[in-house]
């Protein structure tokens, strides 16, 4: 049995088991957010604009917070995501929507829930009270 749970722990990646709580709050927040996000961008522009924002989101919190102490790592998932945006975007809007969603789940997934947070509000009101346009 001691074995099986060093096996686990080793495979944590710098992780501890008292960490996994905190991780998943971050990867709610980061999904959390960036439903927030596209509901508002859809909905001011009056058709679907940003899609699978919450999976994009959460997608790229988890990747961070397993490559957080693996830089090869990071910069595989680092390519791997400026292919996939530039693939994915038909106009500038969603691209920036892209854009923002990722970045939601960077910040979230870093840690960094409450900066996140005061940025998605900031980029709540930005989206409230400006006219969007294609």
């Amino acid at each position: 049995m001691n074995a099986l749970q060093n096996f686990f722990v080793d495979n944590l990646n710098g992780f501890s088991l008292d960490q996994i709580p905190l991780f998943l709050f971050q990867l709610l927040a980061a999904g959390l957010s960036a439903y927030i996000f596209q509901l508002l961008v859809n909905k001011k522009m009056g058709e679907v604009v940003v899609e699978y924002a919450v999976l994009t989101a959460v997608a790229v919190a988890l990747l961070t917070a397993v490559v957080k102490m693996n830089e090869p790592t990071a910069i595989l998932g680092a390519a791997a995501l400026i292919l996939f945006l530039r693939q994915t975007a038909q106009s500038k809007i969603e691209a920036i929507g892209l854009v923002v969603v990722v970045l939601f789940g960077i910040g979230c997934g870093l840690g960094s829930v409450v900066l996140t947070g005061l940025g998605a509000l900031l980029i709540y009101a930005v989206i409230f009270f400006t006219p969007l346009k294609k």
